[in-house]
Parts: structure tokens; C-alpha cells; sequence
């Protein structure tokens, strides 16, 4: 339709198979569509191994999404050369199609995940030129990083968090304390706050018999998290049998097994079970058969500023979250009623969290059905299709 509203999507990769912000950028996409407004993302450059998801064309339609690949490939090619051609390709078909949209019709707004400085400046360049406005997709502080990052990165972060985040024409954070960081920081510009996104929908499935487990997922970057993980269930593990899955993100299956035996080395049995690059399909069942989903928090910048994605994944499962009382957490959530959240973040306390599942389980139930309500009235991505319109003509 000629006046319908256009939004793009700049700076990911891997649409739509990739992880959290790949999912997220699909569910926004998904709410603009349930406002009758038309989303288009755009991919730069191939980003899969070859073999991997052999029939996904560079350009098409995915749950009434349009997508494009611009370098008109969606796999990474081998050899340095062939795989700069494409970076090249990708950039100047970046352009093409822009420009094309362009002529075709007015562009609304694009959102921005991408964090390079390098493609942040040129997509600013690209948003001048072809006179769009550009809302960065704000989920992290991340010069607040506490995992090993390089010089470069660092400086790169500090730069886009100090002086760069006052060029883009508004924000979609993630939290309160975002929100606050670039109100701060841009005090004139449109800001909202846009919570975890879920769809609700994909994990309304039957339960299957299975062992009674506590799961994890998460990155391998945050080996202090999963450590302490680990130490809290060596607390209950003793007494109860109730096992522990991990799905963690970020390794090799060489390094997945020299981890499994490393964290089985710490019991006398072997309770532990580690996941690693399983389907969607298969984390949606592990989410949904699990006892209690794990998530614990730290007292540090990083983690009061961000929301992790999978806490609406973990409520929309109709289990028990276990998290700990630490940013975005008690602006929603309340302790025995709609989560379990320790106090602090203490071994001891998230172990006690873990033992009540046990000692509990229908309250348990009754909880994680609590927070499958209170996940589906604020987090499903259909309830917030109209604040993106309204932000989108406040822009």
C-alpha cells in the first residue's frame, strides 16, 4: 500500500536461525506486521557454514517478513579473498538496495543492532543520504563488558556508549537503566523502552515423561555465571535427584566435550548434561520439560542494564524462573508468586531457590504458571506493535 508504513532492520546477520538478537529482531519485526506496517530486513553478508540451512534463498519472505541477503549469498565462502569480495558485495548492495526502496517509497524508520563502529558510521551515512531516521536497538551497556574483549573493542565500545549513541534519532532499550543512559544522554530525542520479546505461541507444546532436571542456557563468555551455576547445584545435588542440563552457546564440539568432563569431574555420578548448537525445536522441548530454568543476575553495570532474551523463552515454557533480585527483575516480577528470586546474588541464597522447586513442586507449578501469565501480558511481541507505531510517528 502506498502510505503503509516501511520499517528496515540494519546491522545483523544470520536472520532468521541466528540467536537472542537475531530472535529479537525478528519479534519486532513480527509486531510492526501485527500493526499492518511492512519490516524488511536487511543482511549484509553470508554468515553460515557451508551445508548449513542449504535451501534458504538470499531474498524472500520469512513469517511475512521481508528479508535480503545483498550480497546475494547466505553462506560464508572459504579463502580470504572470496570472503572480502563478499564483505565488498554485501556493502555496495547495501546501497543498491536502499537507494531502491528509497524510490519506491518512503522509509519510516530503520532500527540498528549492529555495534562496529565502522558500520554504525557507514549506516549514519546511509540513513543522511537517503533521509531516513535510525533508533538503535539499545540491549547492552556495552562498555560496561565484563568478559576478555581487546583493546579495539574496548575503545570501540567507550566511543559508540560516550559520543556516538547522540547521532542515531532515538532509542528502543532494553531497560530502565538504558532508558536512563540515553534520556541522559539525548534528553530531546524519542526513547522507549522496549522489554524482552517473545512469542508465546511456539512453546505451546505437549509435556513429554523425562527425568526431573534444572536447565541453563546461556553463552560460554559468561563462564563466571555458569560457574556459579554449578556451585549452587553441588549444594542440593547431594540430597536430591535432580539433574542439571546446561545448553551453552559458543563452542566446538571438541570443546563441549572437554567441558562435559570437566564439570562431571566435579561429582562422584555424572548429573550433569551439556547441550551445544541443537535445534530451536529441541530447546523449545528442554524449556518446556525442564523442572526449573535458571538465571542468575549479577550486581554489576552489565547486568542492570541488560534483559536477557531468554527469560521470556524460560516464562512462555509454563516452569519456574530462578533469578536473582537484580535489574529489570523486581520492576516485574515478585518473589514465590511469579518467580524465585534470591535476595542477593549469593550461592547459598539461588541454592535455597533451587531446593524449594524440589521440595515444593506444586507450588513450583503454580509459579511457573504465574510468570507464563505475567510473561505473556508483558513480553509477547503482539502487545507492543502499537508503542513501536506510536514511536515510529514520534520520530
Amino acid at each position: 500500500m502506498k502510505n503503509q508504513k516501511h520499517v528496515i532492520f540494519l546491522g545483523e546477520a544470520r536472520f532468521p536461525y541466528g540467536l537472542a538478537s537475531v530472535q529479537r529482531m525478528t519479534l519486532m519485526a513480527r509486531a510492526l506486521l501485527h500493526e499492518n506496517i511492512k519490516a524488511t530486513i536487511i543482511c549484509r553478508k553470508g554468515s553460515w557454514n557451508k551445508g548449513e540451512h542449504p535451501d534458504f534463498k538470499y531474498e524472500g519472505v520469512y513469517e511475512g517478513i521481508n528479508y535480503i541477503y545483498t550480497s546475494k549469498e547466505v553462506h560464508k565462502p572459504s579463502g580470504f579473498i572470496n570472503r572480502n569480495l563478499q564483505k565488498f558485495r554485501g556493502v555496495y548492495g547495501e546501497y543498491q538496495y536502499l537507494k531502491k526502496l528509497k524510490q519506491e517509497g518512503e522509509i519510516s524508520m530503520a532500527i540498528l543492532s549492529n555495534r562496529k563502529l565502522i558500520h554504525v558510521f557507514r549506516y549514519l551515512f546511509f540513513g543522511s543520504l537517503f533521509k531516513f531516521p535510525i533508533a538503535i536497538n539499545l540491549v547492552e551497556m556495552a562498555s560496561s563488558m565484563q568478559h576478555k574483549r581487546s583493546f579495539s573493542r574496548k575503545v570501540n565500545d567507550y566511543v559508540l556508549d560516550k559520543w556516538v549513541v547522540k547521532l542515531y534519532d532515538g532509542a528502543l532499550p532494553i531497560s530502565d537503566k538504558l532508558m536512563s543512559f540515553y534520556g541522559d544522554a539525548c534528553p530531546t530525542k524519542p526513547n522507549l523502552k522496549l522489554p524482552i520479546v517473545c512469542d508465546f505461541d511456539k512453546f505451546d507444546i505437549a509435556r513429554e515423561p523425562s527425568e526431573p532436571y534444572f536447565l541453563y542456557c546461556g553463552s560460554i563468555s559468561y563462564r563466571e555465571v555458569i560457574d556459579f551455576i554449578l556451585e549452587a547445584y553441588k549444594r542440593i545435588a547431594q540430597d536430591e535427584n535432580v539433574k542439571l542440563y546446561m545448553i551453552v552457546s559458543g563452542e566446538s564440539k571438541k570443546e563441549v566435550a572437554r567441558f562435559q568432563q570437566e564439570m562431571n569431574n566435579m561429582f562422584e555420578t555424572n548429573p550433569i548434561q551439556l547441550f551445544s548448537n541443537i535445534p530451536y525445536s529441541d530447546l523449545v522441548s528442554l524449556y518446556v520439560n525442564a523442572k526449573a530454568l535458571l538465571i542468575p543476575l549479577r550486581p554489576t553495570i552489565q547486568d542492570t542494564s541488560r534483559f536477557p532474551h531468554k527469560i521470556g523463552e524460560y516464562l512462555a515454557s509454563g516452569n519456574p524462573v530462578i533469578t536473582t533480585n537484580i535489574g529489570e527483575i523486581p520492576n516485574y516480577f515478585e518473589d514465590e508468586i511469579t518467580a524465585l528470586m534470591a535476595d542477593t546474588y549469593d550461592i547459598d541464597a539461588f541454592a535455597q531457590k533451587m531446593k524449594f522447586v524440589v521440595d515444593n513442586p506444586e507450588k513450583a507449578i503454580e509459579i511457573g504458571l504465574n510468570g507464563q501469565k505475567l510473561g505473556l501480558r508483558e513480553f509477547d511481541y503482539r502487545t507492543h506493535g502499537s508503542r513501536l507505531n506510536k514511536f515510529i510517528e514520534g520520530l
